[in-house]
């Protein structure tokens, strides 16, 4: 059972929500899934970066008590204990830290290639696996993974058939670099690689996402003509043109994949540090993405994740989560849950972020909602929510489902996971939301955001004590 933000639990109890997910799926939930940040702020406080700042649903409210708390409350209904992070943190301010297009533009979005954000991301989850750590040793549960949200990691844009996907900053460019040197250098034209399978809609941008790791070249331009994403090269698109376009198209992909995977293995080590010295036992490993063949929002592969344990220097998760888009769609090598709504956590991620947007005063003041009335920005919330709430499966979905994992089963599904958001608790949440001032007003105060030179200097200290002699 996921619960995507916090604020859902100013409006239900633990109880009111696992009844709920027993009325809509027929089944109990055997375990919670918590998040340790909301797209506004920190849910508790992190010793270790004491300037980030704490969101606003992060405080007791209503019913909501707090993470720990929120925690065993689930506990005692015996849940198990999930965590997961959505490592993009826009309340972090540093272009230093952020996700950078092909041309050089960043966006409100940390950059997980960057060393250095992903020490600050590790710490705030590895104080949400210590605070989780506190809970389960009280209580008759464990804790079963801990997950990261890779659904949009790597955000896209478009214009005038310019497709801009991100990140390009020094750090990941010299991670892709470390496969194929000069491979980046191919995407700095137009049209390029990227126009063979990515498609300027006018409202956003046409993918082909069917690109498998055995997929051939060829393949790949007869796609592209199908879809008639290869008039964009114009009187150049004949075959040999296309055929290079599509070989560069490959080791791109490829490239991406691996420092992601590289990236978030190593968010994994810092903040699952020990734990299993102290529990006994180590948790799961797990990702969250789309149940696509390749995720260009999430840079990953589902063909390569599906490995065995160890690739190299790189871990391999040890469950993967993604959306049933067909019962043909499993893993082999490693155990998967079914994610029962529509491009995973991508709707739900989409519709909190708008609700940060709406009720922190500077995205308020500093988003694409700044000059949107209250009642416009309320009424954006609505269609946000009912567009995801539009992609969420029911229990007859479940009849569709891959076989669950079993001796001789070539499926490894060990189950679903299911989010207990449903219309009710969204028109409640939206008419709650204390809607800010939009452009016009005065901005928040400077002083509750971190100076960038302050959290570096954090985080290394951070570092530097855990590499001391002595530590437990």
């Amino acid at each position: 059972m996921d619960i995507p933000h916090p604020v859902i639990l100013r409006h239900r109890t633990a109880q009111e929500l696992h009844d709920e997910f027993v009325r809509i799926w027929g089944v109990k939930p055997t375990s919670v899934v918590m998040p340790v940040v909301a797209p506004d702020g920190l849910l508790f406080p992190c010793d270790q970066l004491p300037g980030i700042k704490m969101s606003e649903y992060g405080r007791p409210v209503e019913l909501y008590k707090g993470f720990s708390e929120s925690l065993e409350d689930f506990a005692r209904l015996g849940c198990g204990i999930h965590l997961v992070l959505d490592p993009t943190m826009s309340f972090i301010r540093s272009d230093a830290m952020h996700i950078t297009d092909i041309v050089g533009e960043s966006a409100a979005q940390l950059c997980i290639g960057n060393g250095r954000v992903r020490d600050l991301v590790a710490a705030v989850l590895g104080t949400g696996v210590d605070i989780a750590c506190d809970v389960v040793k009280s209580a008759k549960v464990k804790l079963e993974g801990v997950a990261i949200d890779a659904v949009d990691l790597w955000p896209m844009g478009a214009k005038d058939e310019r497709i801009t996907p991100t990140c390009f900053c020094d750090s990941c460019i010299k991670g892709l670099e470390l496969m194929h040197p000069g491979l980046t250098t191919k995407f700095k034209d137009f049209p390029n690689p990227w126009n063979l399978v990515l498609k300027d809609s006018g409202t956003g941008i046409s993918f082909i996402s069917n690109i498998r790791p055995s997929m051939l070249v060829s393949e790949v331009v007869g796609l592209s003509r199908q879809r008639g994403f290869h008039v964009a090269f114009g009187q150049n698109a004949g075959d040999p043109v296309l055929t290079g376009h599509a070989t560069n198209l490959l080791l791109y992909i490829e490239a991406k994949h691996e420092h992601t995977v590289r990236s978030l293995d190593d968010i994994f080590d810092q903040a699952l540090q020990d734990v299993d010295k102290i529990l006994g036992y180590r948790p799961k490993r797990i990702i969250i993405m789309e149940g696509t063949n390749y995720g260009w929002t999430s840079g990953l592969q589902l063909g390569r994740l599906d490995r065995p344990e160890r690739h190299g220097e790189i871990r391999t998760p040890d469950e993967v989560w993604f959306d049933p888009t067909s019962s043909e769609t499993i893993t082999e090598h490693i155990d998967f849950r079914s994610y029962m709504w529509g491009r995973a956590r991508y709707y739900i991620d989409a519709f909190f972020s708008l609700v940060a947007q709406s009720t922190d005063p500077r995205l308020r003041s500093t988003t694409g909602i700044a000059y949107l009335s209250e009642d416009d920005v309320r009424q954006s919330l609505y269609d946000r929510f009912s567009m995801a709430i539009g992609s969420a499966y029911d229990s007859t979905s479940l009849i569709s489902l891959p076989d669950l994992k079993s001796e001789g089963a070539k499926s490894r599904r060990l189950g679903f996971v299911g989010v207990p958001l449903t219309r009710k608790i969204g028109d409640e949440l939206i008419r709650s939301l204390n809607i800010q001032p939009g452009k016009n007003r005065k901005l928040t105060s400077r002083t509750e955001f971190p100076d960038l030179l302050e959290i570096i200097k954090q985080v290394q200290q951070m570092k530097r004590s855990r590499a001391e002699p002595g530590d437990d």
